[in-house]
């Protein structure tokens, strides 16, 4: 197996309010946060959710990167961060030697993990619409 660190494409440094990941982008890279504060939000009607924080050392990006579907968040620099990339395409080879039953477990992980991110979006809205229903009988 190829040492994980040769896979590493890129190190990148962001600046607090500076973008990372963009909600619904189709990038597949895995990034490994070393050093900073970053912010998970997702899309609302007005304005983005807060759902999150990622701090080092976490990984972010894997539900992308393993199952291939757009990315379900925006992640945005809260602090002075730095991150290090790991290119879907350097991995792909490596991801060959993983049993199928395995990646079978993963894909199923990573469906119900992105399905909890959509319940989030959900209920969000639904506490929305009722905030806003009991703030206009409470003005009646």
């Amino acid at each position: 197996m190829t040492n994980i660190i040769s896979l590493f494409e890129e190190s990148k440094t962001f600046k607090p309010g500076e973008v990372l990941i963009h909600e619904g982008e189709d990038n597949r890279d895995l990034y490994i946060v070393s050093n900073g504060v970053l912010e998970v939000t997702v899309k609302n009607e007005l304005t983005p959710v807060v759902v999150s924080e990622i701090n080092s050392p976490e990984i972010l990006g894997e539900l992308s990167f393993l199952n291939g579907t757009p990315r379900t968040a925006t992640v945005t620099a809260k602090t002075d961060a730095e991150v290090f990339i790991l290119s879907y395409e350097k991995v792909k080879q490596e991801m060959s030697d993983i049993p199928t039953w395995f990646k079978l477990v993963l894909s199923t992980l990573t469906s119900r993990m992105k399905s909890c991110a959509e319940k989030i979006k959900e209920y969000d809205h639904r506490i929305k619409d009722l905030e806003a229903e009991l703030t206009k009988h409470k003005n009646n």
